[in-house]
C-alpha cells in the first residue's frame, strides 16, 4: 500500500495518480470528503487525517510501503519556519509509530543551504528532520514549478505582458511540471534503496522568463513580452498574493536567491539527476486551454 499525503494539491493528486497508472494500491489522506468520491472512482482507498493531528497521521499511515510526505504552504503565519518544524517532527512521530518501510520527501532546489533561500528554508528543515528516520528516506529536489505562471496567465492573455520576478530576463532556470514530479515520486516509491538518497529533478529543459513569454505567445496566439517587476515593487505586489508580511519578506529572499545564482541544483556524485519529460510550451499550453 502507498500512503500519498496531499492528494488535493498539485504534487500528491499527480503522485496519485501516476500510482494508479501502475497498478498499485494506493490510500490518498484527505483532509474533508470534497474530492473523496472521485478518490475511490479512481480505485484509491480514501483516509482523513490532519497534519496538525499525530494519532490521525499515524493512523493514515499504518501498513504502507511507502510514504509520499509534503509541507504545505503556509503564506499566511507569522513564522512559516516554525509551523515547518511543527509539521516534520509530526510527520516523523507517525511515521515511527505507524511501521511505514520507506519515504519520499517533497524537497526542493537549493534545500542544501540553510540560509538565503527563503521559504526553501522550510524544506532544508524538513530534510534535517526526516533525515533523523532509521528507514530508506528519499528527498526529492525539484526544481522551479511550471504551473506557478498560472498566476500571471490572465494578464499575458488580455495584456500580452508576462511579469516576472526572475531576472534577468534572459537567464534560465530549472522548471518542472507536477506531473513530472509525480510521474518521479511514484518510480522512488515503487523502489527499493538503503539509507537516504537524494534526487534532483530538473525538467526537460532550463527555461527563462523569455521562453515562457515565448511559450504564452504560441499557445495564445499573440504577442505576450516578459517584463521584470522591479525589486521596489515586490513587497506591495506580493503582499496582494494574501501573504504575511513575514512570508513576503521570506519570498523576496527567495526570488534575490534565484537571480543571484544563490539557489541551484546541488550536484555531484552523491546525487541521483532526473530529467523530467513535460516541455514549457506543452506545460503552458495545457494551462491556457484548462482556463479557457
Amino acid at each position: 500500500m502507498y500512503v500519498v499525503f496531499g492528494a488535493t494539491g498539485q504534487t500528491g493528486s499527480a503522485v496519485a495518480d501516476a500510482l494508479l497508472e501502475k497498478n498499485q494500491s494506493v490510500r490518498v489522506v484527505l483532509r474533508s470528503d470534497k474530492t473523496a468520491a472521485a478518490w475511490r472512482a479512481k480505485g484509491a482507498d480514501v483516509v482523513f487525517a490532519d497534519i496538525s493531528d499525530s494519532e490521525t497521521m499515524t493512523n493514515a499511515m499504518r501498513n504502507a510501503d511507502a510514504v509520499y510526505a509534503m509541507n504545505p504552504p503556509a503564506y499566511n503565519v507569522a513564522d512559516m519556519f516554525a509551523v515547518a518544524r511543527g509539521i516534520g517532527e509530526r510527520y516523523v512521530a507517525a511515521i515511527k509509530n505507524s511501521g511505514v518501510q520507506k519515504v519520499v520527501l517533497l524537497s526542493s532546489i537549493g534545500s542544501q543551504h540553510a540560509s538565503g533561500t527563503g521559504n526553501i528554508l522550510t524544506t532544508h528543515i524538513l530534510e534535517t528532520i526526516f533525515g533523523k528516520l532509521k528507514i530508506p528516506v528519499a528527498f526529492l529536489r525539484a526544481s522551479a514549478f511550471m504551473e506557478n505562471w498560472s498566476s500571471v496567465a490572465k494578464i499575458a492573455a488580455e495584456q500580452g505582458i508576462l511579469s516576472s520576478f526572475y531576472t534577468p530576463l534572459e537567464h534560465k532556470i530549472p522548471m518542472v511540471c507536477a506531473a513530472d514530479i509525480g510521474r518521479t515520486v511514484a518510480q522512488a516509491m515503487t523502489e527499493d534503496w538503503t539509507g537516504q538518497r537524494i534526487i534532483e529533478l530538473h525538467g526537460a529543459a532550463d527555461y527563462s522568463p523569455n521562453d515562457v513569454a515565448a511559450a504564452f505567445a504560441a499557445a495564445l496566439g499573440r504577442d505576450v513580452r516578459a517584463v521584470a517587476v522591479p525589486e521596489s515593487d515586490w513587497q506591495a505586489t506580493i503582499s496582494r498574493f494574501g501573504f504575511s508580511p513575514e512570508a513576503v519578506n521570506s519570498y523576496s529572499e527567495m526570488m534575490r536567491g534565484f537571480n543571484s545564482g544563490h539557489i541551484v541544483f546541488e550536484g555531484g556524485s552523491h546525487l541521483q539527476t532526473i530529467k523530467g519529460q513535460t516541455m514549457i510550451a506543452d506545460a503552458i499550453g495545457k494551462m491556457i486551454a484548462e482556463q479557457t
